[in-house]
């Protein structure tokens, strides 16, 4: 375009609408001034942000932190958080209440992150599977494949990523809701089961965001001091807590989404020099290649058994690590998935279809990464059980706990190696802690916003398009609640594991009620706009109740490590699969995942299903079915209720 050309021409530029609008995106005039060419105008975005008074007050604050970190006696890897916060703060979007040409951002972004449920573009593809790779990348999950790597080898590894069909799992379900014309899951759940069963699922949904606070923020906490309640320990769990609240509050979704791409890139450049570095300390380590050879089998990562050998324990079978395998399978496919908010709320960003490849790729790619992390624990456990033969000088330690160490903690295992790496280690650690936590108060924010506080004042959940001031001043202060109360359980002690094998044991009963609904055609199922509330109760509490007994029972401990509750008078040993360390674990999600399934089918095609409305709710008519895949390309319309021949009530 001309100079002569720019003074008469204005520019149309695609942005979010006003909060009256009833679309996803309307078309704004960006006034001539705009410059020219595309270097000119990210020139000018920049210099934008750089003089705003968020980047200025970010910056001082850098400045201060620096300064108090050199001049007092703390840990270096504090430099390292003071950078993330300025890096992050300093340049993430703010969501404001006007678009304006360098900050389009509104309420619907604050939610959505600038993706149109019909998008189909290539970008798309790649934010959403970056992001999810990344939110779900936990740095507890890191650990926990550490660790596991450490117990059973590379099975740990593998045990621990069957978790990871999650995406596939979720992927299928959620785009099969989509094409009933649902805009997230705690609508579907109102929809068929009323109010009650909605009420109850939010809560299981506010559970697992608040573990994902302390879960992240400990692991983080380990890197600083190995006694946990220190000084250090709290102060690194409080600011790696802080970090992802100040950003996400101030752009949601969209400071989100910014973030990923440059922590993905972090993470994954991090994971590959550590583990070659670990590699190379392996491979020229000949006292340890012939005792692991003499001893265990093989050298090989993909080979060491930690047990010995395979006539002590082959690690293909139920007690060699197999039974978590299966146990993650199962929660992966049948309830898990449904229970993290993180995960699902970007099942319901894009098309449906770009949605479901890039929600499979980006976990295909988290659960490799998951594999090639438990080679962490492996080396620890490989070095650990040498140094305690004796054949290992302990020099080999490098100044690392020798307990932590052979158990295939990441942060004493990354000492062992060289300080650098330890360095380069909690970089990748904090990095995928932030990331997770991050997208956890943007699913905290979403979650209390217009999914339940649209539910208190309108009857329903309001859709991400309809989205208000008022929502994003309900999800931000949601989300400075969720921080302050996921930094408590920290006061107690812990574990990380739990967080997952546990938390997913208390939702089994999501089996049922939400993949059935899914995969059943709406013919099949229940006239829509009549609902079957013990359809979802039964088997939800009925699971709940086994997985808090379980819980009680078997996982809660004393400071001193003990079993608080051992002599409850609740015993799961019959149910027990194998002889595991997870086999009653895996008995447990078996039993309950029959139990989710039978009482679902017991209570949804029964006309004695107690508590049933079966008069159409006025709420349910604001429900699309969308059926028929050639109406997805219409979707933007269609959620409006606008238009679209496949518009229909499913009131078979």
């Amino acid at each position: 375009m001309s100079a002569d050309k720019s003074s008469n021409t204005a520019i149309e530029l695609n942005i979010t609408p006003t909060m009256s609008s009833n679309t996803e995106a309307t078309t704004a005039t960006i006034p001539s001034s705009v410059p020219d060419s595309t270097a000119d105008y990210l020139r000018d975005l920049l210099m934008t942000k750089v003089t705003s008074v968020q980047f200025l007050v970010s910056t001082a604050l850098f400045v201060i932190f620096e300064i108090v970190i050199a001049t007092t006696d703390v840990s270096d890897l504090y430099h390292v958080l003071s950078v993330y916060f300025w890096l992050l703060c300093a340049f993430a979007p703010v969501a404001t209440k006007h678009a304006h040409p360098f900050t389009p951002l509104q309420p619907t972004t604050f939610f959505k992150g600038d993706i149109s449920s019909s998008s189909k573009t290539t970008s798309s593809f790649l934010v959403l599977s970056s992001s999810t790779m990344i939110s779900w990348i936990f740095a507890k999950s890191v650990q926990n494949a550490s660790v596991l790597g450490a117990k059973f080898g590379i099975a740990g590894g593998f045990g621990y990523a069957s978790w990871y069909i999650s995406f596939a799992s979720v992927a299928c379900v959620v785009y099969k809701l989509r094409m009933k014309g649902y805009n997230s899951l705690p609508q579907a759940v109102l929809d068929r089961y009323g109010s009650l069963s909605m009420i109850f699922f939010v809560v299981a949904l506010i559970y697992r965001l608040n573990n994902e606070v302390w879960s992240n923020a400990m692991v983080v906490s380990s890197f600083f001091s190995s006694e946990a309640h220190s000084n250090d320990w709290w102060w690194s769990a409080i600011i790696s807590t802080v970090i992802p609240l100040v950003y996400v509050f101030m752009g949601g979704l969209k400071s989100s989404l910014y973030s990923d791409v440059l922590q993905a890139g972090t993470f994954v450049g991090g994971l590959v020099i550590v583990l070659g570095v670990i590699a190379v300390k392996h491979n020229e380590n000949e006292n340890l290649k012939t005792f692991l050879e003499e001893n265990h089998t093989s050298a090989s990562f993909f080979k060491y058994n930690p047990a010995g050998t395979s006539q002590d324990k082959n690690p293909l079978t139920l007690e060699g690590g197999m039974d978590l395998l299966v146990t993650g399978a199962i929660q992966g496919l049948m309830s898990y998935p449904f229970f993290d908010p993180v995960l699902t709320d970007r099942t319901f960003l894009a098309h449906p279809r770009t949605m479901a490849r890039s929600i499979t790729f980006g976990g295909l790619i988290a659960g490799s990464f998951i594999v090639l992390f438990s080679i962490i624990g492996v080396y620890g456990s490989m070095l650990g059980k040498c140094v305690e033969a004796g054949t290992c000088p302990e020099s080999d330690l490098n100044g690392a706990h020798l307990s932590g160490v052979t158990g295939g903690v990441p942060a004493e295992v990354a000492k062992t190696v060289s300080n650098g790496i330890f360095n380069l280690l909690f970089i990748v650690m904090s990095t995928s802690s932030i990331s997770t936590l991050d997208s956890t108060f943007a699913s905290t924010a979403k979650l209390c916003g217009p999914d339940f506080a649209g539910f208190l004042l309108n009857g329903i959940p309001t859709p991400l398009y309809k989205a208000t001031t008022q929502h994003m001043k309900i999800g931000r202060i949601s989300m400075v609640v969720m921080a302050v109360v996921g930094i408590l359980p920290l006061l107690s002690n812990v574990t990380e594991l739990s967080a997952t094998t546990v938390s997913g044991t208390v939702v089994m009963g999501l089996a049922g009620p939400i993949c059935l609904m899914a995969v059943i055609p709406d013919a099949w199922l229940w006239k829509r706009g009549t609902r079957r509330p013990l359809a979802f109760l039964a088997p939800f509490l009925s699971c709940a109740a086994v997985g808090i007994c379980y819980q009680l029972r078997y996982s809660t401990k004393t400071a001193d490590g003990d079993l608080k509750y051992a002599d409850m008078n609740i015993d799961f040993s019959p149910l027990t699969m194998g002889d595991g360390s997870y086999g009653r674990l895996l008995g447990v999600n078996v039993f309950g995942a029959f139990l989710s399934l039978f009482l679902w089918w017991a209570f949804a095609f029964n006309e004695w299903c107690f508590f049933s409305d079966f008069d159409e709710v006025e709420g349910d008519k604001q429900y699309l079915a969308v059926s028929g895949e050639d109406q997805i390309d219409d979707l933007d319309t269609a959620e409006a209720g606008e238009k679209g021949k496949g518009r229909e009530w499913a009131e078979r």
